[in-house]
């Protein structure tokens, strides 16, 4: 059994999986609300009580790990920690306090580890992947089966609620200002304007986004999807029958009542600016792709060393 803790902006995760056939295969999976986006100060540092939080989480997450031992356990942080400007010291806090090594992982990088382990449910060999973070978007772009460009944007569902929203859940005039925000930076990216049939979504939002649909529209869709125009139903929703959306998000994902509506418009803007006609999730993403590199990686390691022995 192998290990991997997703250090995220919004929240964290411990994975427990086995591998079976060279495919990684979840045998538990717990998460826990950390919001590590909300406590970077204005020089972009995490904040002595965000290092707290994290180790807290991280804490408690070693109790299980102490308790299941697995054979190892990969730590890696996306833009939770590499938006960060004292990295280094969050990552020695968390091997003094927990005894673990976390590795923090580029943009590019996330973007083709989401792309990594999401391939194998793809519905299609070509398309337009992407994964709504707390701290930052992910994008590939990818055709017969291949990963054919990827970038990072820093935006996120977390980060756009802490910076545009008073409330719990935003005003129209407050979700407004996050679509004119995600639509500038989609028109400032380095990444090819090519339009895309399908929109597939890795991570939580995209996944909460699916939830959200059936329940509104009394689907049973799970995260085969919905059409890409719905997205712009749902938005709509909240000036139109704000009660009826805030009941819906209270049902199918209480935990994201604040950053739901903020990925969502992202979510959006994403598929209009790539002409998308249908959004579909995957119930894999970073952790999986991370896994699978790591013992590559190990793997690779190993035959050198064997090559080396008998050379």
């Amino acid at each position: 059994m192998y290990a991997v803790i997703d250090i995220g902006s919004n929240t964290i995760r411990l994975v427990l999986y086995e591998m079976v056939d060279g495919e990684p295969q979840q045998m538990l999976n717990s998460k826990r609300s950390a919001g590590l986006a909300g406590y970077v100060d204005r020089e972009q540092r995490l904040t002595p009580k965000g290092i707290e939080k994290a180790v807290e989480v991280l804490q408690g997450f070693r109790q299980i790990l102490d308790s299941v031992q697995p054979r190892q356990t990969f730590a890696f942080a996306t833009a939770s920690l590499r938006n960060v400007v004292n990295t280094q010291q969050v990552v020695q806090a968390i091997r003094k306090a927990c005894g673990l090594e976390v590795r923090v992982i580029t943009g590019k990088e996330e973007a083709l580890l989401d792309y990594a382990g999401a391939m194998g449910a793809l519905p299609t060999q070509s398309g337009l992947l992407v994964d709504i973070g707390g701290g930052s978007t992910e994008l590939v772009r990818f055709r017969d089966g291949q990963a054919q460009g990827a970038c990072s944007l820093p935006m996120g569902s977390l980060n756009l609620y802490t910076r545009y929203v008073r409330d719990v859940v935003p005003t129209p005039k407050e979700l407004k200002a996050i679509s004119h925000h995600a639509c500038a930076l989609l028109q400032e990216a380095d990444f090819p304007l090519e339009e895309s049939a399908l929109l597939y979504g890795v991570g939580g939002t995209c996944r909460a986004s699916c939830g959200l649909s059936d329940e509104l529209f009394d689907e049973q869709s799970g995260y085969a999807g919905y059409p890409c125009k719905r997205l712009k139903q749902m938005r709509r929703l909240l000036k139109q029958d704000r009660r009826r959306l805030i009941s819906a998000m209270i049902r199918t994902e209480p935990d994201r009542l604040h950053t739901l509506l903020p990925g969502l418009a992202i979510l959006e803007a994403v598929a209009r600016r790539y002409g998308c006609v249908r959004f579909a999730a995957s119930p894999y993403g970073v952790r999986e792709g991370y896994l699978l590199r790591m013992l590559a990686e190990q793997a690779g390691e190993q035959e050198r060393a064997e090559g080396a022995e008998h050379g």
